[in-house]
């Protein structure tokens, strides 16, 4: 049996690329070739601004701006996007495939369209390969795809979206908002699996993890999102005479363009994360790091926190929020969480999955 993986086509987040091969390892436990389509061809440079004569006028009149923002700003980032995109030609088996062919159909059995928020509606469209326009109805499968909000609020969009899940053979979500909002486009039920990296076990990705040349085992905290950490981030850091790592430091070069396997390392041999990231909390989890969710609700911006909630609530972390700066729990709760329920957990979710994905797949 031959499956397309059908992803975000990006090499800028560790999220995405992890899902990716976690998918297509977990698939290729069943099927004999398992093949990720990437279909938009964006390499691994960052996208630079569409010019017009405001714009080149700009950088004309402020050119040392311009050269120190290309100097020390766009240039980590594509360094920071080849080295995500090393971890793509090392472990995921892409098919790169800028305009899908009408015959790809023709070549594989199934499609699956995942997991991460391929259906966000704030990203880019591409919504014939979203939703597996090029493939009979009968082979369309998503796996735990998420919409990364928890509605659509454009009426042209939302239905788009009605039309295109209607068609879908068979439809699994990431979150529980994201089930509830099919079921108000389409009326159907859908089920609610974990996101793939939640299907390896923990020993499997110690195997890929990687020690950055630059960490001499001090102990810190990391951190992962924009923006300075809480109070509570930086007291705790002091009373324990930690360092604080923050993977979105622009001003740490070695930092700042990690690795994919210094991420999961990072993460593993860290005393505390604190993250607005979704996989940088299934990380901390499957690998007994504690950790905190820094929500910042910020007025005026869509809620991206659904599929966080959801993970919470699966393991039961419902009070590890930082919100707006403040946390319920104490220095010594923070740093001594329990893990003792995550392996069961996890086995549960994956015999879940695995259930959906041989019924999905027509696997005995």
């Amino acid at each position: 049996m031959k499956v397309a993986i059908i992803t975000l086509c990006v090499n800028n987040n560790y999220g995405n690329r992890l899902q990716n091969y976690a998918l297509q390892k977990f698939l290729s436990i069943y099927v004999e070739t398992v093949d990720t389509i990437w279909f938009e061809k964006n390499h691994y440079l960052p996208e630079l601004p569409t010019w017009n004569w405001k714009l080149i006028l700009k950088c004309i009149l402020r050119w040392k701006n311009t050269y120190i923002n290309f100097k020390y700003n766009y240039v980590k980032d594509c360094i920071r996007e080849y080295n995500i995109k090393k971890f793509s030609n090392k472990y995921i088996k892409i098919k790169y495939d800028y305009k899908i062919r009408n015959n790809l159909n023709e070549e594989y059995d199934y499609f699956i369209v995942g997991s991460d928020q391929v259906w966000n509606p704030h990203y880019k469209q591409y919504y014939d390969e979203k939703f597996l326009k090029f493939a009979d109805k009968k082979k369309r499968i998503s796996y735990a795809a998420s919409f990364g909000v928890t509605d659509i609020d454009n009426i042209k969009t939302k239905k788009i979206f009605k039309d295109n899940l209607t068609d879908m053979e068979y439809i699994s979500v990431r979150e529980v908002a994201g089930a509830k909002l099919i079921e108000n486009l389409i009326g159907r039920e859908v089920p609610v699996v974990v996101d793939p990296t939640i299907l390896l076990p923990k020993e499997e990705w110690k195997k890929i993890k990687m020690a950055p040349e630059w960490y001499n085992g001090e102990k810190y905290i990391l951190t992962y999102f924009l923006g300075n950490p809480s109070s509570i981030i930086e007291n705790i850091a002091k009373k324990n005479n930690w360092k604080i790592y923050n993977l979105m430091d622009k001003n740490n070069f070695d930092l700042y363009t990690s690795r994919v396997e210094e991420f999961v390392y990072l993460i593993d041999h860290a005393q505390l994360v604190a993250t607005d990231s979704f996989h940088a909390c299934v990380f901390s989890i499957l690998m007994n790091t504690p950790f905190l969710v820094v929500n910042r609700q910020q007025k005026g911006v869509a809620d991206m926190t659904s599929r966080i909630d959801t993970l919470m609530e699966l393991f039961g972390y419902q009070d590890r929020y930082i919100i707006n700066g403040e946390c319920k729990l104490s220095d010594e709760e923070i740093l001594h969480m329990d893990f003792s329920n995550v392996k069961s957990i996890q086995e549960r979710e994956i015999a879940r999955s695995t259930a959906y994905i041989k019924k999905a797949l027509n696997l005995k």
